[in-house]
C-alpha cells in the first residue's frame, strides 16, 4: 500500500517544466562539440560491426547475433552497421527471421501470446559511454532464463569513429586491457551520404514543429522512426525501428547521459501511458542504488526522439539519463573512471539497476505469455568497478 501511495504522489507531482530542458540540453551539447569542427579527426572507415566486436566479449547468454543491415541492407559494410545481440530463454525460432530485403516498420505489435520481449539501445550518442558499458555488461555477463532480449550497444557506431576538441581520432578510454571509444553525439559527417541540410525536421513532426539546426540530421535521437531512403543516420534509425517491430518488442530502453548539472540527470523520460511503470521503477532504483530518479513525460514536440516515436508504435519506451562529468563540452581532461561526483562505475551500475527495474516492472504488468527473467545484474557498484578495472 505504501508503494502504491508513493507512486501516486510521484505521478501527481510530475510537471511539464523540466522536460523542455531536454531540447535545450541537447542543443547546448551539440553547439559545444560542433564548434570544434575545425579540429575534428576521424578513424578510417570500416564496418561498425567490427568496431563493436573490438570492444565487447559476448558471454554464454548470447544466443544469436544479427546486425542492423539485416533490416536495411544498404548499411552493410558501412560504419553505420552495428551488431544486434539476442539473449533468449528459449531456442530461437522464426519470430525474428532473417531479412533478405528492407523491413517494414509500420504497425508494430507485441502480441500477448508471445514471450515478453525487450530491447536495450545504447550509444545513440557515442560520447555517452556509461550506457554503452551497461549494454556490454549485459552482453558479457547476463543470461535470459525466460523471455527475449535484444541489445544494440552502439546504435550510432559512426559517432564512435571521430572526436572533437582536438582529440585524437577517436578519443579513447583505457579500461585495463579494454579500449572504449569516446565519440560524439553526431554521426561522422565524412561518412554520411550527403551534407547537412540548412534545417532539419524529424520525419513525423507536426506542421507546427520548429526546425532544428541542419547538423541535427546526424543526431540519431532526432531521426526516429527513420527513413529507408534517407541519409545513413535516418537509415540507422529505420533499421532500429524495424528491429523493434520484427522482435515484437514490448519495451525498449534508450540509455543516455547528460551534463552533470543538467535537469535531466538521474531521470526517466517516457510517454504518459507508461509513467506508472517508470514510477514503480524509480522506487526500485532508489532502494538498490540510493539514487533518486525523477520522471519526465514525453509529448509531440519531441518528434524524432526514441521515447516519443517508439511509444507511438505501442512499445513501452523509456529514455534513461545518468550524468557525464565531461559534458557538455566533452572535456578530455576529465577522469571518467575516478571522477569524484560521477565515477564511471556508479553511472554504469545505475543504468543497469534502472534497466532491471524497468524491465521487471513492465514484464509484471504485461499480458505477455512468459515473463522476462534475467540473471547476472550486478549487486553493487564495487562489482561493476572490479569489472571495469579488470580486477
Amino acid at each position: 500500500m505504501k508503494r502504491i501511495f508513493a507512486v501516486s504522489l510521484m505521478l501527481a507531482a510530475l510537471t511539464l517544466t523540466s522536460v523542455g530542458a531536454e531540447s535545450g540540453e541537447c542543443t547546448e551539447n551539440a553547439e559545444s562539440t560542433e564548434s570544434a569542427g575545425s579540429s575534428e579527426s576521424t578513424e578510417s572507415a570500416g564496418s561498425g560491426v567490427s568496431l563493436v566486436a573490438s570492444e565487447v566479449r559476448p558471454g554464454k547468454g548470447v544466443t544469436e547475433m544479427r546486425s542492423l543491415s539485416d533490416f536495411v541492407p544498404a548499411l552493410a559494410r558501412t560504419p553505420f552497421d552495428a551488431p544486434v545481440y539476442l539473449l533468449s530463454g528459449a531456442p530461437s525460432d522464426a519470430k525474428a527471421s532473417s531479412t533478405s530485403g528492407a523491413s517494414d516498420i509500420s504497425n508494430a505489435s507485441n502480441a500477448s501470446n508471445a514471450p515478453f520481449t525487450a530491447a536495450i539501445i545504447a550509444g545513440a550518442h557515442a560520447n555517452e559511454i556509461a550506457g554503452v558499458l551497461a549494454a556490454y555488461w549485459i552482453i558479457e555477463r547476463c543470461e535470459v532464463l525466460h523471455g527475449r532480449l535484444a541489445i544494440v550497444p552502439r546504435a550510432n557506431a559512426s559517432g564512435a569513429t571521430w572526436s572533437l576538441n582536438g582529440a585524437q581520432a577517436p578519443r579513447l578510454v583505457e579500461l585495463n586491457g579494454r579500449t572504449i571509444r569516446y565519440g560524439t553525439r553526431f554521426s561522422n559527417p565524412l561518412q554520411e551520404t550527403e551534407p547537412d541540410p540548412e534545417q532539419f525536421i524529424p520525419p513525423l513532426a507536426t506542421s507546427t514543429f520548429q526546425p532544428l539546426a541542419g547538423k541535427e540530421a546526424r543526431n540519431l535521437n532526432r531521426a526516429y522512426p527513420g527513413l529507408l531512403d534517407g541519409r545513413r543516420t535516418a537509415q540507422t534509425a529505420y533499421a532500429i525501428t524495424a528491429m523493434l517491430r520484427a522482435e515484437s518488442a514490448h519495451i525498449a530502453l534508450d540509455l543516455h547521459e547528460a551534463s552533470i548539472d543538467s535537469a535531466l540527470t538521474w531521470s526517466i523520460i517516457t510517454r504518459k501511458e507508461y509513467l506508472d511503470v517508470a514510477a514503480l521503477a524509480t522506487l526500485d532504483i532508489e532502494d538498490t542504488t540510493g539514487v533518486t530518479f525523477h520522471l519526465e513525460d514525453s509529448r509531440d514536440e519531441f518528434a524524432g526522439y526514441s521515447h516519443w516515436e517508439w511509444g507511438r508504435m505501442g512499445v513501452a519506451a523509456f529514455l534513461v539519463e545518468t550524468p557525464n562529468p565531461a559534458q557538455p563540452k566533452d572535456d578530455p581532461t576529465v577522469d571518467q573512471l575516478h571522477h569524484a561526483k560521477a565515477p564511471l562505475a556508479l553511472r554504469v551500475y545505475v543504468h543497469l539497476r534502472a534497466a532491471k527495474a524497468l524491465l521487471e516492472n513492465a514484464s509484471a504488468m504485461s499480458e505477455a505469455k512468459d515473463a522476462l527473467v534475467i540473471e547476472g545484474f550486478p549487486s553493487s557498484v564495487e562489482e561493476v568497478s572490479r569489472w571495469l578495472e579488470g580486477i
